[in-house]
């Protein structure tokens, strides 16, 4: 494994209103070494049955890991939709390009 693909992992980390009372949200980036990959065949059935589009998957070292709920890789926001230990001290991220909240899309 080269990891040799930067992504920016993100989390939201303040939300808050504005002045003028609209909310706002604040995030925290943290831009990290990864190997992208394609979703498995299984993975992406499995998830298209729970109506989620896997799109593309992530392995990340575990150190870098702190539970974001983004991620971003040429210019395209993904969401993560699972992320589980994959061996010694990698992560691994499935994630869908659409937005994702209580497995419907």
């Amino acid at each position: 494994m080269y990891f040799s693909d930067r992504i920016i992992l993100r989390k939201a980390a303040v939300k808050s209103r504005n002045e003028n009372g609209y909310p706002v949200t604040t995030y925290e980036d943290i831009e990290v070494w990864a190997n992208v990959k394609s979703v498995t065949r299984s993975e992406f059935y499995a998830a298209n049955a729970n109506s989620i589009n896997a799109a593309i998957s992530f392995e990340i070292h575990a150190e870098d890991w702190g539970g974001q709920t983004q991620v971003i890789y040429n210019t395209k926001t993904y969401y993560v939709v699972r992320s589980y230990q994959k061996g010694l001290g990698v992560v691994e991220l499935i994630c869908s390009d659409k937005v994702v909240q209580h497995g419907k899309v």
